[in-house]
């Protein structure tokens, strides 16, 4: 506990340098192109279109009460993409900083948290689209829409547990990097996004809810699609913060514990 206020207390006195280098991470992703930020739009447009196509014209795949399959994806598909691409980059946060992190007073422990702040740009981009495709599809718009900010501040916990834990192990062990990225491809398909979660009933139910992303996406969902509060399902909501209270320690003990050695092995 006193070692999460001290981190709060840390982030909040470098809040100027941690908004300030995820502003400098987006505008550098897109630095030299002639289209500039608007990659930024085209790119997650055209992998949506394409999920599209392929679920609803190609595999005619069938949504729960007739909802239109792009919300049901867009909803579960806009968390996933500022997860996967925050823990993606924190993988590779230290290595790719290694004069910041040879500098004896720089907090390291923050580049996790600016890596999730990166992740918004595009998780704004896909909240965009799918508040534009609720209204075309008829879905009305309300002040429950806004409870998505709780899942929000969830993921950010889980990203910035799990972005100290795969960025410090990096730095001494470089599989890492790969076996995340396989990871976060098997990770997708056992979240439900492009399938529903009600196809798994019976036995086997209560094992997808043990994916810390199945809280978050069904958390979109009901914020956006079926306007039910968040503690609808207090079971999963307490494993889920079990889950999350659990990687912030694991993580922050070992990014703590490694921090003093990043120098020396970069």
């Amino acid at each position: 506990m006193r070692s999460g206020l001290n981190f709060a207390i840390r982030l909040y006195r470098h809040r100027s340098l941690v908004a300030a280098m995820a502003l400098r991470d987006v505008q550098t992703r897109y630095a030299g192109t002639l289209a500039g930020l608007v990659w930024s739009l085209v790119h997650p447009l055209l992998i949506v279109l394409i999920y599209w196509f392929v679920f609803t014209k190609g595999l005619k795949v069938s949504t729960a009460g007739n909802m239109p399959f792009i919300l049901v994806f867009l909803s579960g598909f806009a968390p996933w993409t500022a997860f996967a691409e925050s823990i993606g980059a924190s993988t590779t946060s230290i290595m790719s900083n290694p004069h910041l992190v040879k500098k004896t007073r720089f907090p390291t422990e923050i580049l996790p948290v600016v890596c999730f702040l990166s992740s918004l740009m595009g998780h704004a981009v896909m909240l965009v689209m799918l508040l534009t495709a609720m209204v075309v599809n008829g879905q009305g718009l309300g002040l429950h829409n806004l409870q998505f900010i709780y899942f929000l501040g969830a993921m950010s916990l889980l990203c910035i547990g799990l972005g100290w834990l795969v960025s410090a192990l990096n730095v001494f062990c470089r599989d890492v990097g790969q076996a995340v990225t396989v990871a976060l491809s098997m990770w997708f398909w056992l979240t439900p996004i492009v399938w529903d979660a009600k196809m798994i009933e019976g036995r086997w139910a209560w094992l997808i809810r043990l994916n810390p992303m199945f809280h978050i996406v069904e958390g979109y969902r009901r914020s956006f699609l079926h306007h039910s509060p968040p503690w609808s399902d207090w079971r999963e909501a307490a494993f889920f913060w079990v889950f999350v209270l659990l990687v912030l320690v694991v993580g922050g003990v070992l990014f703590r514990r490694l921090k003093g050695e990043f120098a020396e092995v970069l």
